[in-house]
Order: structure tokens, then sequence, then C-alpha cells
């Protein structure tokens, strides 16, 4: 597109673990793009493989966090027919996916409008941090669309909130989704930040692989009867004895101190398996 560069429009900084990840497009209130979505993808797999990375924020430049899918006729489809692989692979569902697959937390810090899509990025996020002006809509039906959201959003608030807010289109407020447990914080909007990277920074010194088994394990209860459910429970914590902080976090709890948690794992190849020294 003339007015961009997907890599200066999807921009990533990293401090003490944390990764920030910004869609940089005020002018069209970030709305996306394929380059731009590309570029998303591309920064969440960077976050993915840095095991020096803690933890990710997904922030907004100016005053609305993302106002969807950029509908320009021209650019929409650039990478091929809208069949649903080329969707998948190149519209704003696999940037949804890797957030919400990503074994580290999520935090959005969400201002202005989170629409369409940007909807479905801000559900993506573990954690939405919004400032009190903040409206959330899932508008596809207004455009004659459909299908943005009829996954993440019946997850939140029940099939018969969704169904009205999907049906109808219309914005919701802070203070309506707060009550349907839609967003995690409301803040002034001049404290959104502040809050945003004291939480960041919590979950930094936590116990990163344990959030990432405790995803997945979420991810895979959504769609499993209780037994196969629990399962999913029981593996997340058989998994986690192949790192070093369960064994910190009871030794820690036993020494009556903070644990050190670290993020690393044990190779049993090479590291001797003493989990009582």
């Amino acid at each position: 597109m003339s007015d961009s560069n997907s890599t200066e429009k999807v921009r990533l900084d990293i401090e003490d673990g944390i990764a920030t990840v910004t869609l940089d497009r005020p002018n069209k209130l970030n709305a996306l793009y394929p380059e731009m979505i590309l570029r998303l993808v591309d920064v969440i797999e960077q976050v993915r493989r840095d095991n020096n990375v803690r933890v990710m924020v997904l922030r907004g430049e100016g005053r609305t966090f993302c106002a969807g899918d950029d509908l320009a006729p021209e650019d929409r489809f650039k990478y091929g027919p809208p069949d649903l692989q080329t969707r998948m692979r190149t519209g704003f569902p696999r940037a949804v996916i890797d957030m919400l697959t990503l074994r580290k937390p999520v935090i959005g810090i969400v201002q202005g409008h989170a629409v369409g899509a940007g909807l479905d990025l801000a559900l993506a996020c573990d954690f939405r941090i919004c400032d009190t002006a903040c409206k959330f809509g899932a508008v596809y039906v207004t455009r004659g669309l459909g299908g943005g959201s009829t996954y993440l959003l019946p997850r939140y608030i029940g099939l018969g909130r969704a169904t009205e807010m999907l049906l109808l289109g219309r914005f919701v407020d802070m203070e309506e989704a707060y009550r349907l447990g839609l967003v995690t914080e409301v803040v002034a909007k001049n404290k959104m930040e502040e809050r945003a990277y004291e939480l960041a920074r919590k979950l930094a010194k936590g116990p990163t692989q344990a959030y990432g088994a405790i995803k997945n394990a979420r991810n895979q209860g959504l769609g499993l009867d209780p037994v196969k459910g629990f399962e999913a429970q029981i593996l997340a914590n058989v998994e986690l004895m192949f790192h070093k902080d369960a064994r910190e976090g009871p030794r820690a709890f036993k020494e009556g101190r903070v644990p050190d948690f670290t993020g690393e794992w044990i190779d049993l190849q090479y590291d001797p398996l003493r989990p009582y020294e």
C-alpha cells in the first residue's frame, strides 16, 4: 500500500523480558491490511522464539486500538482469492490464533475502539486494560459481512449476549464490557500504560512455562468433554515437570522465600534429575 511499510506499521520493542508490539498506523485507526497482518504474525513468532521474552504487550498507536480489517477493495485479496486457506494464512485469523496459542501471557492496552478484527485481536489477549471511553464492536453485520468474533465472543459472554452483539452490530461501552467479563480493568486513559506494564513486570517474573501450559490446557479444554478436559489439565502438570520452575516453586515455598522463576527447561539427556536437592 502506498502509505505504508509493513515493518514500520508493526513495531517490536523488547526490554526487561517484555515485548511491546505496537500497531502503528494511527492515520487509518490501525486498520489491518495483508502485509501488516503478516508482519504481526512474524513479530509474534519472534516473541515465541525469544526465551528472554516472558510477556507480550499489544497496543495501538494513537486514539484507537484497532479499527479492524482495511476494506479497501484493491488490497484485501492481494495474496490470492478469498478461499479458506488464503484467508487463514494472510488474514487476521492467523494473528488471532498465534496470540491464543502463544505460550506466554499477552496483555492488550485497548483504547478508543476495538472493532471487527480489532475486537478479535483484543479478545485474543489474556488481559485487556481499557480506558473508560473505549468501546467494543462486532460490527461485521452492519457491513453486510459476518463470521468475525463468532468463535471467541460466545466463549467470553455466552451464546445469548454474543448473539445480540453479533446480529445487532452494536457497540458495548466499558461499563457493560466489564460487567460481561470482556475486560480485565478499566482505568483512566493516562493510567493505562502504567497499569499494563505494572502487570507485565509482575508476569515477567512469574513461571513462564506454567503460563504456557495453562493457556494450552485452557484452549484444549474449550473443545473437549469433561474427561478429556481433565486429561489436558493433568498433562499440563506432567509437561511442567520438565522445567526448573516446577522444582523452584515448591522449594521456595518450603524455604519461605519468593521463588526465582527462570523459565528454563531441564534437558533430561544431560541434566540429572534431582528434584529434592
